[in-house]
């Protein structure tokens, strides 16, 4: 074999599988479609988690910023939730850039080899095992261990040959502003409202005259999808309307597809693993993919290791990441909040998710909503959310249990 892994795709989870992989001494080659490893999208949002994970403090060039509130609001109405420190914790904006730079170079500082405009047509196979990939035209990369880290339309997912029974993508659109004015650098902001539809808009500071302006839309159907504005025209209509962005300057436009509807049933095959958002390792809500898919990196290039050190690469050796993978925390919480979005999916359907959300946004306290939205909710919360919020629950429960009948889903 050419290489010990090769690893297809420069997100999060790319990244931190071949920075692992370079640094435990395997021979490690990462192929990305863009011009660069910093091209795709990366999400910002981040705790504690992914600063450990990642191995930077929070006073550095690779932390952004750090917010003490994150306020939930409508666009329409103007009902808003605040969920302050006390509940939040530390949260910390990511400066992606240079996280990104930060991987390939400790990647490459340990003999990881990049290879970009690279675009993977498919998988190599010899008899059950795969044992490389095809790119660009003609090209062939051959390894003990290909790694598909090449996102929610994954070509190595694809002809390896995995399937995915409930697909549920959100699609979304990024602006890096500056000259704004007068933003408060300390609070966090994502809204609801009828133009945006089943998802949300972020806004995220990063100075006092910097933001990251965002919209992620879910499609609950053809229909419903076919009646909302352009997302880009969302943003822009946000940026008009709003002081502090109104005469603000587009320094760059991104956009990605995030899975949210959980884990896929399989991910794990002879010669060959799914990382990040071809496995769907990502928690949809409040863009928790970034900590998920650095963690998946890490845990699949601990199992590499292990897998050249063995010379082992079967189906069922590979699985043993899969397995360790799925027992972690993290990967409950993404089946979890994956439940949810089919829920509130299958909700969107034949009912007004907006309408929902205005009902959340104005009963809700902060507490009740931030452990429902992070999915650790007690049995002390659901029992108020029964007794003090029946009606808002029993509004929105009778809308859904329609939906069910409805589609028969």
């Amino acid at each position: 074999m050419g290489y010990d892994i090769i690893v297809v795709g420069t997100g999060p989870a790319g990244l931190m599988a071949a920075e692992h992989a370079s640094m435990q001494g395997l021979k490690t080659l990462v192929l990305e479609k863009h011009a660069s490893a910093t091209d795709s999208l990366m999400g910002e949002l981040v705790t504690d988690r992914a600063l450990n994970l990642l191995r930077v403090k929070p006073d550095s060039e690779y932390v952004g910023n750090k917010f003490t509130s994150i306020v939930g609001e409508s666009l329409d109405t103007g009902s808003n939730i605040v969920v302050d420190r006390t509940l939040l914790g530390n949260s910390f904006l990511l400066d992606e850039h240079n996280c990104k730079e930060l991987m390939r170079d400790r990647a490459l500082s340990d003999g990881g080899e990049f290879r970009y405009n690279s675009s993977v047509k498919s998988v190599v196979k010899e008899g059950a095992s795969v044992v490389g990939v095809k790119y660009d035209s003609s090209n062939e990369a051959r390894a003990s261990l290909a790694v598909g880290a090449d996102g929610s339309f994954s070509r190595v997912s694809e002809t390896a040959g995995f399937t995915h029974p409930k697909w549920l993508l959100s699609y979304g659109h990024r602006f890096k502003l500056a000259n704004c004015k007068n933003v408060d650098p300390n609070v966090a902001y994502f809204y609801v409202g009828k133009d945006i539809g089943l998802g949300y808009l972020w806004l995220y500071p990063r100075s006092e005259t910097e933001v990251n302006l965002g919209i992620g839309r879910v499609p609950s159907s053809k229909q419903n999808w076919r009646r909302l504005p352009p997302m880009q025209d969302v943003l822009r209509k946000y940026m008009k309307t709003h002081p502090e962005t109104a005469n603000a300057k587009i320094v760059s436009v991104n956009g990605g597809v995030v899975p949210c509807a959980g884990i896929i049933p399989r991910f794990t095959d002879a010669g060959v693993a799914l990382c990040g958002n071809a496995a769907g390792q990502v928690s949809s809500i409040v863009g928790g993919g970034v900590t998920t898919c650095l963690h998946a990196g890490q845990v699949l290039a601990k199992h590499a290791k292990r897998m050249v050190d063995s010379n082992d690469f079967s189906k069922k050796s590979v699985y043993l990441y899969e397995k360790e993978y799925r027992r972690s925390k993290l990967a409950s919480n993404i089946n979890n909040t994956g439940k949810g979005m089919w829920a509130v999916s299958k909700y969107s359907m034949l009912n007004d998710p907006i309408a929902a959300a205005e009902i959340v946004l104005g009963q809700l306290d902060a507490r009740t909503l931030n452990e429902l939205i992070q999915g650790h909710a007690s049995i002390a919360t659901y029992m108020t959310l029964m007794t003090d919020f029946l009606p808002m629950v029993a509004k929105i429960g009778v809308g859904y249990l329609k939906a069910i009948a409805m589609t028969g889903l």
